[in-house]
């Protein structure tokens, strides 16, 4: 008599992930973000991962568009309402949204077997709010820097209580850096948390090999909120070194909102001079500008971790930062400069000793440092062991 078994899994099968994420790019905002997909790229190297996405169009015709697309072994569906007037039907429709869609995901890529959130508010609510999704175990991933003491946006009542209970259900909370679990945790979150960092394409951005030059590339890349990211401070600090010395080209790329900051570099004679607007830019062509820096340079009033620096590491190329937020967990001497937050005087300084001193820093020991803590190899892992984990304890 032969038995045959049914609906068995396969020993190795791989585990069905979906991701969900309050921001992830999208056609209204593509780097919008960027770092989640990055995330979802890194754990689709050992699950089998697809992604969710409902967002807000303006130019929208009708109420609602579906798009599906995959690329890299991850399939999306976005699902674009039209804005109304109306805050409490806008939400229904977002829950309404994201039920439909993950009804959609289950039928087309197969139902999961646990769902990652990233950014808890507002796409958190849909484990409080929507029975569909009651019934999975999920993860969330925070990186927003808002929960930091020196961010000056204040989480409403209403915002924390709602946060609360999302992070009690969580199986896990994954933050980037320990400074945002420690604030979090000061703020009353409870959950099970680990951190796991940012991910880096280490095989994209590359060492490449630089002649000489008499030179030097200086390289900033950010939103361009002046409230978080100084680039006044730096424009100041620049203008400054313009009038000792020449020897440096100071590169800006933002899919922010430049002109304020074009107009200053213009009347202070700096544009196209000494500084030089770069508008957006994919991945690949971030990673070409990197290469191509003598070091990045950053003057953040508050920051969590930016992905830009683990980009730098890879590329080989030193940093000159602000020491906020989680950024001294991974800069060092070797790595490159810390300052004090608004210090224009120690930015100038800083900015000059790393002009006179890139080529003493070791481009293959940074390389080999983004390797073993942010590759996709690494961090998929850790983030696909904490899955198993979960799905082991059921």
């Amino acid at each position: 008599m032969i038995l045959k078994l049914r609906n068995l899994p396969e020993i190795n099968s791989k585990i069905k992930v979906l991701f969900i994420s309050s921001w992830f790019p999208n056609r209204v905002k593509p780097t919008l973000g960027n770092f989640v997909h990055k995330h979802a790229e890194a754990v689709s190297q050992y699950a089998d991962v697809s992604v969710l996405h409902v967002c807000f169009d303006e130019t929208l015709k009708g109420k609602q568009e579906i798009v599906y697309s995959s690329e890299k072994n991850i399939n999306s569906i976005f699902i674009y309402l039209k804005k109304i007037n109306s805050p409490i039907r806008q939400f229904i429709n977002y829950l309404k949204a994201y039920r439909n869609g993950l009804k959609l995901i289950s039928e087309k890529y197969g139902k999961p077997d646990i769902i990652h959130a990233n950014i808890i508010f507002p796409v958190g609510l849909v484990f409080l709010f929507n029975k569909a999704f009651k019934k999975f175990p999920f993860v969330v991933t925070e990186h927003w820097t808002g929960f930091l003491p020196d961010d000056p946006e204040k989480i409403s009542f209403i915002k924390k209580y709602l946060i609360k209970r999302i992070t009690r259900k969580s199986k896990k909370v994954l933050l980037v850096t320990e400074n945002l679990k420690n604030a979090m945790l000061n703020l009353g979150f409870k959950g099970d948390y680990k951190v796991v960092p940012n991910v880096v394409d280490t095989s994209l951005f590359v060492i490449t090999d630089q002649n000489k030059k008499s030179i030097k590339n200086i390289l900033h890349i950010s939103s361009f909120v002046d409230e978080q990211k100084n680039i006044s401070g730096i424009l100041r600090a620049i203008k400054k070194l313009s009038e000792k010395r020449n020897d440096f080209a100071m590169h800006f790329i933002t899919d922010g909102d430049a002109q304020p900051f074009i107009d200053y570099a213009k009347n202070n004679s700096l544009l196209d001079k000494y500084v030089f607007f770069h508008g957006t830019k994919s991945t690949g062509q971030v990673a070409e500008m990197l290469e191509q820096s003598d070091f990045l340079l950053l003057f953040s009033n508050y920051e969590n971790f930016p992905c830009v620096i683990v980009e730098a590491f890879s590329c080989g190329v030193p940093v000159v930062s602000t020491n906020v937020g989680g950024i001294s967990e991974h800069v060092s001497d070797k790595h490159g400069i810390l300052i004090k937050p608004k210090d224009e005087n120690a930015l100038l300084t800083a900015i000059g000793q790393m002009l006179d001193n890139t080529d003493k820093y070791d481009k293959q020991f940074l390389h080999d440092y983004a390797e073993n803590n942010f590759s996709y190899k690494s961090v998929g892992k850790q983030i696909n062991d904490i899955y198993s984990e979960i799905l082991n304890k059921k």
